[in-house]
């Protein structure tokens, strides 16, 4: 097994769902810069936070990969914990600068980190699981 396959097979199966929500979000994104004029931070705050929801994404399952490959549960769950807060905290650094340049709409950049959550949903009600456990017959 490649080193990264688990995270590329799971990018791989989520991206028509995830590019299908980011063409529809950045078409109207566009849609709306032209409405009103010309606002260009809407849509490029809309790819900003394309960008940033797909590396979140992306650094969450390596983060996962490389915790299955410590020795004890104890120390997987504290490498997690960390790269939890240290992904958390670079996402809020990455909006704080959204917040403070004029040319990325925060609101924009923002909505995208919501979608592959959006896309995990679908892909599961779509392939016909629910998330909850079944009862086993004993």
């Amino acid at each position: 097994m490649k080193k990264n396959q688990p995270i590329y097979e799971e990018m791989r199966s989520l991206s028509p769902y995830y590019l299908t929500m980011s063409g529809v979000y950045l078409t109207i994104a566009a849609v709306l810069c032209f409405a009103f004029g010309g606002d260009y931070s809407l849509p490029i705050g809309a790819m900003y936070g394309i960008i940033l929801s797909a590396l979140n994404f992306f650094l969450m399952g390596k983060s996962a990969q490389a915790a299955l490959q410590k020795s004890s549960s104890k120390s997987a769950q504290t490498y997690m914990n960390v790269m939890y807060c240290v992904r958390y905290l670079g996402l809020f650094g990455l909006l704080t600068v959204a917040a403070l340049v004029p040319f990325i709409n925060l609101i924009a950049a923002a909505i995208p980190l919501f979608f592959v959550r959006i896309a995990i949903t679908i892909r599961e009600i779509k392939n016909g699981r629910s998330g909850r456990s079944e009862k086993r017959e004993e």
